[in-house]
């Protein structure tokens, strides 16, 4: 950071030198105060906006030199390629975009940035770590806390024993608080190494929030979106560093134990040694990051209900090898991209297949299912709805890990990482982590059959009213959409700007409604091919969309 004021750059062109007191973003010029009343009554001007100029010198340099002019054709950039995610002026569109058919005013497209889905992600996931590190470091001094009482009750223990025996077991008591010294020292050591370098992630982390923070006061609307990209890299490297952490062995604890040698009080002329120190080690739980649970990192193009556009990129019919129809009601995919769908007739399968429409194999299941969440590489839980119970599958062996019983029938079901969220019957949204444990229940206003959520909101379908709801999580309704009549909404899904997607069955539609319910528009029909469009959805990473009819004929979408 500069620890000087700048020139004034109007008056450097007359070969004068005054120090700058404002800086606007739009002439990318620091002004004095002289220059400042005529740049405040030009009419070319005179709507700037202008921040302190010890302000824009708070900025990030990767952010302040962010310039609104082509460094190529020394131009204004006016306009923004959504197709190559890049500023352009209209010498660049005329030499590199000229069949990009998704220019966007730059002006249309950086409003509102700095209180878009991208900007908030990144705040929260500097938020999150930082959290995630201070509870780690405290643990870590709890354990640091234990070893001074083990080793208390150790030598304690010790010194009980050695009163029964001579004064031969001295030398072997000596060397045993020695070796018991020098592994609390090494533990000890190890632990203030660790935390030493998890304190350094939390550093850069505290810089990048600060940062964030005096972008989101001072930058200008420009500065932020193009620097969004460079900050989620510089989030994505701590993130990353915090992620090897979980493969460290330095995140279990470590207790000291002893173990007596058996022969201490028999032989005598034996023993060399009073016991063998050993660290018992208790597995750390994978402590998540937001992202994690969320399922997928994204840097959002900022879709809105009106500008949504899908382009038909494949479509296939899920294979039936049995006699009787099929009838998809859930999706979910795997990173790898293997996509599991949920048959809830009576063929009572999950079915696996790739992208390319091939069947990879069928998993038979002991009841109907009727929505199907991906918890991890290898994993996903499935409602069987008369059983009322979630199964959890391991996809590669075809076999149930084990079952979460609800309290009763259950219908959609998505996973965030940690928890499942899970439809009902008796008009509630259960939550429960992977081991079963029960974490919250919420009434709905009507059955709710699907569901999803983002940002600590939650959405869900309603049959019966014909209606998309959002909540949040303590249950309060936000805002009620109403569907057409017998529209008989089914699977909802979120894309990264919080447009909700829903398929609705016996209309043969699928529309969007906008984050807060107050614009909706139908995107597709069933002259686009849908018929009892049930299942949906959507890749945050590709921004990719998937409808699948009831009847299993599935159609992907890139979303624009």
């Amino acid at each position: 950071m500069a620890t000087s004021l700048p020139i004034c750059d109007i008056c450097m062109t007359d070969g004068t030198t005054e120090s700058a007191s404002v800086w606007c973003s739009e002439c990318e010029e620091a002004i004095c105060i002289n220059c400042e009343k005529q740049h405040s009554r030009m009419k070319l001007t005179k709507n700037h906006n202008t921040i302190h100029i010890e302000d824009y010198q708070e900025l990030p340099g990767s952010v302040a030199n962010i310039k609104q002019e082509c460094k190529v054709h020394n131009r204004k950039l006016d306009l923004y390629c959504l197709i190559h995610n890049e500023p352009c002026c209209v010498s660049c569109v005329s030499e590199k975009h000229g069949t990009c058919k998704t220019l966007k005013p730059l002006t249309e497209v950086v409003d509102g940035v700095k209180s878009s889905a991208a900007f908030e992600d990144l705040e929260d996931r500097a938020k999150d770590i930082n959290e995630l590190i201070g509870n780690l470091i405290k643990s870590k001094q709890d354990n640091k806390a234990r070893y001074k009482f083990q080793k208390n009750g150790i030598i304690s223990e010790v010194q009980k024993v050695r009163k029964a025996i001579n004064n031969h077991l001295d030398k072997l008591q000596t060397d045993l608080f020695n070796k018991l010294d020098n592994e609390e020292k090494k533990q000890i050591n190890i632990i203030d190494s660790f935390i030493e370098r998890i304190l350094k992630i939390r550093k850069n982390v505290d810089q990048i929030a600060n940062d964030l923070k005096q972008i989101k006061q001072h930058a200008s609307d420009f500065q932020v979106f193009l620097g969004i990209h460079e900050w989620n890299k510089k989030i994505e490297k701590e993130e990353k560093d915090w992620m090897s952490l979980q493969t460290d062995q330095i995140m279990d604890s470590f207790d000291i134990h002893i173990e007596y040698t058996p022969i201490l009080m028999e032989f005598e002329k034996d023993v060399k040694e009073l016991g063998k120190l050993e660290l018992k080690s208790t597995s750390a739980k994978k402590i998540l990051l937001r992202k994690e649970k969320q399922g997928q990192v994204f840097v959002p193009v900022s879709n809105t209900v009106d500008n949504i556009k899908l382009k038909n990129i494949r479509s296939f019919q899920i294979p039936n090898e049995a006699s009787r129809k099929i009838r998809i009601t859930g999706i979910d995919m795997f990173d790898d991209g293997r996509i599991v769908f949920a048959d809830e007739s009576s063929n009572k399968q999950l079915v696996v297949m790739n992208q390319e429409g091939e069947l990879i194999k069928t998993i038979q299941l002991e009841d109907k299912c009727v929505d199907v969440a991906v918890i991890d590489k290898d994993t996903v839980a499935t409602t069987l709805v008369i059983k009322r119970k979630i199964a959890i599958i391991d996809v590669n062996s075809s076999q149930v890990q084990r079952t979460i019983p609800t309290e009763d029938e259950c219908y959609g079901i998505i996973s965030t990482g940690e928890q499942l969220v899970v439809s009902l019957y008796d008009q509630t949204i259960q939550s429960f982590d992977l081991s079963g444990n029960t974490l919250s229940t919420l009434s709905t206003a009507d059955i709710s059959f699907h569901c999803s959520v983002l940002n600590d909101k939650l959405y869900c379908t309603t049959h019966d009213s014909n209606a998309v709801y959002s909540t949040d999580l303590n249950g309060e309704v936000r805002w009620k959409f109403d569907c057409q009549k017998s529209a008989h909404p089914a699977g909802i899904i979120n894309d990264a700007s919080g447009n909700i997607f829903v398929a609705c069955m016996t209309s043969n539609q699928l529309m969007v409604v906008g984050h807060d319910g107050k614009k909706s528009r139908i995107l597709l029909t069933k002259e686009d091919g849908l018929k009892k469009p049930y299942a949906v959805h959507y890749n945050r990473k590709s921004n990719t969309l998937c409808v699948c009819n009831l009847h299993g004929k599935c159609v992907f979408y890139k979303v624009t």
